[in-house]
């Protein structure tokens, strides 16, 4: 193998190494909006809960303060 072919393999090993970087790279930014969602999505659950607890309470409390 004379040294040019060595240098193009070793390009072309670069070239797909790039690639293939550039892919991990899309896969990563992927995966950290897919967690940036689900920890948003999360929270607005929990505000729910606690929402829904509330509601329910002062349905309980209210009635019972003014005797109805």
């Amino acid at each position: 193998m004379t040294e040019r072919e060595q240098l193009l393999e070793i390009k072309e090993l670069i070239t797909e190494s790039n690639q293939r970087l550039e892919h991990l790279e899309q896969e990563m930014q992927r995966t950290n909006d897919r967690g940036e969602i689900y920890q948003k999505s999360s929270q607005q659950v929990v505000n729910l809960a606690f929402s829904l607890i509330l509601a329910a309470t002062a349905a309980i409390v209210i009635p019972a303060i003014f005797g109805r």
